[in-house]
């Protein structure tokens, strides 16, 4: 396998790489709550609130 063979399959496991990682950071953030999630004072604004 040459070079420039050799640098194309490591420049596309990379790649895959940072892709899977975006793509599963991005479900993560959509999953769990965020900061937002500590301001709730009340249960009923707890159920009034959207997931």
């Amino acid at each position: 396998m040459g070079f420039g063979m050799m640098f194309l399959v490591l420049v596309a496991f990379v790649f895959a790489i940072f892709a899977f990682a975006g793509v599963l950071s991005y479900f993560l953030t959509k999953a769990l709550p965020g900061k937002d999630a500590l301001i709730i004072d009340t249960p009923e604004e707890a159920l009034e609130r959207k997931i």
